[in-house]
Parts: C-alpha cells; sequence; structure tokens
C-alpha cells in the first residue's frame, strides 16, 4: 500500500475521522477550525471592565464569535454602527481588504514569566460564490497569501482591549522572527499582518490560521516553561478599504473595528502549532452576533457545521 494510501485515525469532537489521503486532511483542519468556534476557551479570562457592578462579561473572555462574518457594511453589529459618525460605512457596500490578528492572555495565575510568544506564516482564505447561486456548496476557497504574512505589529492592551498601552517589546529570532515579551503587569498582547486588499464580491466565508508557540527566554528556562499559562486567539478584521485606517480617524466615534470573527483562546505550548479561525457557527447560532441590519433583514452571516464540513478550506493541518 503506497503511503499516501494509508488509513489513519483521528478522534475529534467525540468522532472519529479516517484520512485515506491528502484531501481528507482538509476535513481534520475543518473540524479543528469547528472545534475551535464551537468549544468554549481553555481558560476563563478575566476583563476588568467586565468585574464592574452590571457589567456582563464580554463574548471573548468565554469563547469564539462571529461578528461581520462577510465583508459587507451592513453586517456590522448595530451597537457599532450606532456609534459610528460615517452612516456611509454601515451600507451594503462591500469592504474590501483584511487583515489577521492575534489576541494573547496569560492566565491569572500564570507564574512562569519567562518565555515569550512566537508567531509566523499567517494565512488567509475567502470562500466565494463563482455561478450567482451564494450556494457554500459550489463556491471556491481562496487564498490572498499565498506567501504567507509576517505579524508585522504587536502592542500590550488593557485587559477589556479598549486602550493601547505600549508598542510590545520583542526580539528577533535567528530566522528573523519576533519573539514578543510578556508584558511585567499581565497586559494582554494584540498584533496582526498589514492590510490587504481583496475582490469583495459574494464572499460567503471566511478562513485564517497562523503558526504559534512559546519560546524560553533563555535555555536555563526551557524545563519550566511547559509549564506557561498563555492563552491565543486568532482573527481577522474587514476594512472598507485599505486606506481605512482606525489611527487616521476613519471610524470615530468607534475608533475601532468590529471585526469579522475571533476564536476561542487556546493554551499555548513549546510545540510550533496552528490556530485556526472560520465563520463557522454551531446549530444554536450562540456564537453569531445577531444585531446587524443584514442579519435582521434574514441575511447569513456564517456557516452551518454541515456547509463547512461539505467544502472545507483546501487546507492541511
Amino acid at each position: 500500500m503506497k503511503r499516501s494510501q494509508k488509513i489513519i485515525r483521528y478522534c475529534l469532537l467525540g468522532y472519529t475521522v479516517f484520512l485515506s489521503g491528502f484531501s481528507d486532511m482538509y476535513h481534520v483542519t475543518a473540524s479543528f477550525t469547528y472545534a475551535s468556534m464551537a468549544l468554549p476557551n481553555d481558560a476563563r479570562l478575566t476583563s476588568k471592565a467586565s468585574l464592574a457592578r452590571n457589567k456582563s462579561a464580554p463574548g471573548w473572555t468565554q469563547g469564539a464569535s462571529i461578528v461581520q462574518g462577510i465583508p459587507r457594511g451592513d453586517t456590522t453589529p448595530a451597537y457599532w454602527a450606532n456609534e459610528i459618525l460615517d452612516p456611509t460605512l454601515t451600507t451594503s457596500a462591500p469592504w474590501h481588504a483584511i487583515t489577521l490578528w492575534v489576541t494573547i492572555f496569560e492566565q491569572i495565575d500564570n507564574q512562569m514569566k519567562d518565555v515569550r510568544v512566537k508567531m509566523k506564516d499567517a494565512d488567509i482564505w475567502l470562500l466565494r460564490s463563482t455561478d450567482g447561486s451564494n450556494n457554500p456548496a459550489t463556491a471556491k476557497w481562496e487564498n490572498i497569501t499565498p506567501q504567507h504574512q509576517a505579524i508585522s505589529w504587536a502592542a500590550y492592551y488593557s485587559s477589556d482591549m479598549k486602550h493601547y498601552i505600549s508598542d510590545a517589546d520583542y526580539r528577533i529570532s535567528s530566522d528573523n522572527t519576533n519573539e514578543y515579551e510578556l508584558h511585567s503587569q499581565g497586559y494582554p498582547i494584540h498584533g496582526g499582518t498589514n492590510v490587504i486588499s481583496f475582490n469583495a464580491d459574494n464572499i460567503l466565508a471566511a478562513f485564517v490560521r497562523v503558526k504559534a508557540w512559546l519560546v524560553p527566554e533563555n535555555e536555563e528556562k526551557i524545563k519550566n516553561s511547559q509549564n506557561a499559562k498563555i492563552l491565543l486567539s486568532v482573527g481577522a478584521d474587514y476594512y472598507p478599504s485599505a486606506e481605512s485606517s482606525v489611527a487616521g480617524g476613519s471610524f470615530a466615534n468607534a475608533n475601532y473595528l468590529p471585526g469579522v470573527g475571533g476564536s476561542r483562546f487556546q493554551y499555548l505550548s513549546l510545540t510550533p502549532t496552528w490556530f485556526y479561525m472560520g465563520t463557522v457557527a454551531p446549530d444554536d447560532l450562540s456564537t453569531v452576533d445577531k444585531s446587524s441590519l443584514f442579519y435582521q433583514s434574514g441575511g447569513k452571516t456564517s456557516l452551518t457545521k454541515s456547509e463547512w464540513m461539505a467544502n472545507p478550506p483546501p487546507v492541511g493541518y
């Protein structure tokens, strides 16, 4: 039997997947992605803002979320659309740019500080309907980052992710990749890629991934580094255009982007591991923002699990 024809068994989300060739590896990636969007965070995150009286914890402290889902102005959530000053940003016009982002939290009781976070090979795929049907089964996945991207910026933010603290400190490794230092006071790290333009017509779903792992501060710290409790979420933001800028005031009075969606927070380890986000929702749609004008008018901003698994991103794990 040829090596590519060997049967391999994987157990994911309570069921068994049998691999008989490379194409079936796509379904393993799709299964891991669904898990990253359907299961809770590996640990509950603490936001100071959520501890205020009568304040519920933001959704990302508990698990994944799908916000815009697809690149249109009218898929922005109501709380963002009501705050923004420029009404043209919330029409049905497509948004034509995207960036991948990461957010890194220390678990509140983490004692292992002598590690850095390393990330590389950021990758973005979009599912486009090419036959006019908007049927996910016949749509085609397009990779808009065939060369993969670097995490080109990172900064420390307040624990509610609303306020910039300072640029994140880093060192450059031998492979020219940044290794980001944890903040001494435990502030989370948020960073991402450059903004990438794309054709936003008939986009039905998005899939992003990044490879990330922990690096000991030095060789003496290797043994204890496996005890670090550091978590990472990956996601993406749509932009109306590549020229749009939060820093430049394009989104006043909100001064932030609502986001495509974000994965659950999962523990980092010393092993380079893919982290995934896809706009696939559990059957109860509990992770989907339902406040947008598009959704309220009957629009669909996510794929079901069956749609996702029937036409998975063509990416091996």
